[in-house]
């Protein structure tokens, strides 16, 4: 089984809950623990707080376009952007980790298998994380 569902939201903190929705639901429906679903849950939900806040600076005019491709083994979801994006070339974890805030990157490693970067040829920054579904890493 090789799916793609495309989902485009405005940059509005309210709309967070819309990615981890569809993909609560499609794990109802895939032979895998319920806790991968979740884990990469909240992967996706950083990375759109980070498109949605830093990327198109909250700005409703422009949207955050995720791409969620189910696989039989693997679900991989891109999460873009309009906006510069950063130096992911370079970036280090601050200093205190327990603060409020600049979590999100390791979180998002943490809770996917693999997560990449980059930057589309139409100048919009993605997020890719993959999640394998079972519970090998």
């Amino acid at each position: 089984m090789n799916s793609r569902i495309e989902l485009k939201l405005p940059s509005q903190m309210a709309f967070l809950g819309v990615p981890d929705a569809v993909l609560l639901e499609l794990g109802s429906d895939l032979d895998c623990p319920r806790q991968l679903i979740e884990e990469l849950g909240t992967a996706v939900i950083e990375a759109c707080t980070n498109a949605m806040e830093h990327g198109n600076k909250l700005d409703a005019s422009l949207q955050v376009e995720i791409h969620i491709d189910v696989g039989a083994d693997r679900i991989v979801v891109s999460v873009m952007d309009q906006g510069a994006g950063f130096d992911y070339r370079n970036w280090q974890p601050a200093e205190g980790l327990l603060r409020e805030r600049g979590r999100g990157i390791l979180i998002m490693r943490e809770f996917s298998d693999q997560l990449d970067y980059d930057r589309l040829s139409d100048g919009r920054f993605r997020v890719t994380l993959a999640k394998n579904l079972t519970n090998s890493r």
